[in-house]
């Protein structure tokens, strides 16, 4: 079986900086996603990653390709 691992400190940088290229603050981008500004907190300071419902969700309201966003993530397979 194949584990991943992800490195989030690009895919965290990243987000926050799709998120203020597209003048959204996190409570806005938590309100349009559906979850609590803490996450989205989480997420840009790479304590935690977003599921791929919300990476979805992410790449239409930053208009952002999902492979680009996902590619941030950086997989490493073990």
């Amino acid at each position: 079986m194949i584990e991943e691992t992800y490195k989030m400190t690009e895919l965290g940088y990243s987000l926050k900086e799709y998120r203020i290229r597209n003048n959204i603050t996190q409570q806005e981008l938590a309100n349009l996603i559906g979850v609590s500004t803490n996450t989205i907190h989480l997420w840009e300071t790479k304590m935690c990653r977003p599921s791929m419902g919300s990476l979805l969700i992410l790449s239409d309201i930053l208009h952002e390709p999902l492979l680009d966003i996902i590619t941030k993530s950086k997989k490493i397979y073990k």
